[in-house]
This record gives structure tokens, sequence and C-alpha cells, in this order.
């Protein structure tokens, strides 16, 4: 949905997409676009002279995630529940803590094409993808540097392609953002993930509407939700052979087909109607 909203919107002017899912980024097998490094994104984790620490235990005490352990003659600190807030270093009272790079992973932009390869969508769609390295576990970083790149951009439309779920990762991508595409399927296992995530959308006082995807493969359970709530039903898209062809051999819709050309301008339109 993200990867062909971008191009639809593309063949008339910018627009920046960003693929937040860090820890399974996919937007680039459908744009298929030569990336480089951008940056690196990392927390800075405490680290501690054992020799000027007095062990008193006030780092341990202070930090909510339980990241250090004070024994008498020795401080542990673990690594995976650290989120890099430099707490514990402020506080200590003999300046025994000092700070390193840990790095998280990077964020990649695509490669400017030249001018032989610029079709209008190259020219148009800039794109940035955010990568977790394996092992890991705290990905908001990396999607928090994403967005602030994002909010610095030029282009006329920016689009933020989140990770599923309602963990924190979908919290720090949903943060200050103007209208939440939210894309379900007429199943108990689609309806429930949906009331969860637009309870949350809801908290955040952000403006949405829904997607049904495959609307014609279960029951009538998004409809009757979207009736009796008041939700906006943005688009309907049937299961379709040719739509599943096209993902399985990781080709967008943009450009393959009129009719997906108007799909995609019927659900812009109808989120512009809604973010009014």
């Amino acid at each position: 949905m993200a990867v062909n909203l971008s191009l639809y919107l593309a063949k008339q002017q910018p627009v920046s997409l960003f693929d937040l899912d860090v820890e399974e980024p996919n937007d680039n097998h459908f744009l298929n676009r030569s990336m480089v490094h951008f940056q690196d994104v990392g927390l800075l984790r405490p680290e501690v002279d054992e020799e000027i620490c007095t062990h008193c235990g006030l780092c341990a005490e202070l930090c909510e995630y339980n990241a250090l352990a004070v024994l008498p003659t020795q401080v542990m600190i673990f690594d995976e529940l650290c989120h890099g807030c430099g707490l514990c270093s402020i506080a200590c009272p003999v300046n025994a803590i000092t700070e390193r790079f840990h790095k998280l992973g990077t964020v990649k932009r695509s490669k400017n094409p030249s001018a032989a390869e610029s079709s209008i969508y190259e020219k148009n769609l800039t794109f940035f993808e955010g990568i977790l390295n394996v092992g890991e576990a705290i990905a908001t970083p990396i999607i928090h540097e994403l967005k602030k790149i994002a909010f610095v951009q030029k282009t006329k439309h920016i689009i933020l392609d989140l990770p599923p779920g309602s963990a924190c990762p979908v919290v720090e991508g949903l943060s200050d953002l103007d209208y939440v595409v939210l894309v379900t399927e007429p199943t108990p296992a689609g309806e429930h993930d949906l009331c969860i995530a637009i309870e949350l959308v809801k908290q955040l006082k952000i403006p949405f509407g829904i997607v049904n995807n495959r609307a014609d493969i279960g029951d009538d359970r998004i409809n009757r939700l979207v009736d009796e709530n008041g939700y906006t039903l943005l688009l309907e898209i049937p299961h379709d052979n040719e739509i599943l062809h096209l993902y399985s051999h990781g080709l967008p819709l943009i450009g393959t087909a009129k009719r997906f050309d108007e799909l995609f301008g019927k659900l812009w339109q109808e989120i512009m109607e809604g973010d009014k």
C-alpha cells in the first residue's frame, strides 16, 4: 500500500517514502532501488571504571530499565536492557561511569539515478529505509532517526510505512503524523488487530481511515465495525489473482494497468477528504 501510493503520487509531484519496519524492511523488494549508506544509528551505553566506583548502588536504583546491578565488588551491565538515556552517568557521584557508542543499525537512502535511467518515478521518489542489526532488541532509535530525516524533507508528500502491531516501534512511528491508513482484512484476526490499532491512534488523536484488503474472502465484519462506529472506509480491495501474481514477483501495481492507477487515485482522494 505504501509503495504503490508513493508511486502513484510520484507521477505528478515529489514524494519521500520511509520504510520504518526496521526489523523487516521490504519496500525495496518492490522498488528495486540502488541504496547507499546514509548514517549509522546507535545508543550511548555505560562503562564503569571499577577502580573509581564506590558501588553505592545509585545508578542501579535510578535505572528504570533494570540495566545495571550493583554487587559489593562489581557493577553488572545488561546491554540488551539499556535504552541509552544517560541517567546513570549523570547521577554517578564519583564520575565512574562513561559512555560508549553502540551501533544498533543503519539508515540507507536511494541512490540518485543517472539521466539515462531516470523514469518519472525515479526522479520524483526519494526512498529511505532503516535496518536493525541482527540480534539487537531495540528498534525505536532507528525509527526516531528516520522520522527526524523525514520531517526535514522538502518533498510535497511524506509517506511512512510503519511496522505491524501496536508495540513501541509503532507508537514511535505514529507520533506527529497527519493521517494514518489502517490496512486490514475481513477475518477474525484482521478485525482483532484492527481494533487494537484503532484504539492506539485514538489515544494519539490522529485522524485515520481503513482499507479493507481482500474484502471478498471473509464476511462483513469490517463493514459492520465501520458502520457501527462511524469510521471512514477508504477503500475495499478484492482478492485478485493479478495482484497476487505481481506481489509474489516483487512488482508494484502502479504502472502495470490503468485500473490500479484508478484504485490508488480513489484512495488518495478519500484520504484527502478524511484529512480535512
